[in-house]
């Protein structure tokens, strides 16, 4: 439980306070491209590191996981395709977050 709420949040606050105080500052190039390091930090070389430091074996939580982030990703898409995404578009995000929740943790 802890891994999956809190530690995502206590990593990445440092970075949004970070960005925040240099928009204050007017200095919108620094917090977009502490944002987006972060971000690309966190997708990219710390799963790689888990892909290659651990021993992987099909089970249903990451079956869903893969599953779940392709419908979720697929669907935004799609809504930005048609040019109607919208805040409210998120809540299925949400949905599928929640089910994923509900697949690990039962």
């Amino acid at each position: 439980m802890l891994s999956l709420l809190i530690i995502p949040v206590a990593t990445e606050l440092p970075e949004k306070v970070n960005s925040i105080l240099w928009i204050r500052r007017r200095k919108d190039t620094l917090a977009f491209g502490n944002i987006t390091g972060a971000m690309v930090f966190q997708g990219t070389l710390l799963p790689a590191l888990g892909i290659l430091l651990t021993p992987w074996e099909f089970r249903r939580e990451v079956f869903a996981g893969l599953v779940l982030t392709i419908a979720a990703s697929s669907y935004l898409l799609l809504m930005l395709r048609r040019g109607t995404l919208r805040p409210y578009h998120l809540v299925g995000n949400g949905g599928c977050y929640l089910a994923y929740l509900v697949t690990v943790l039962v």
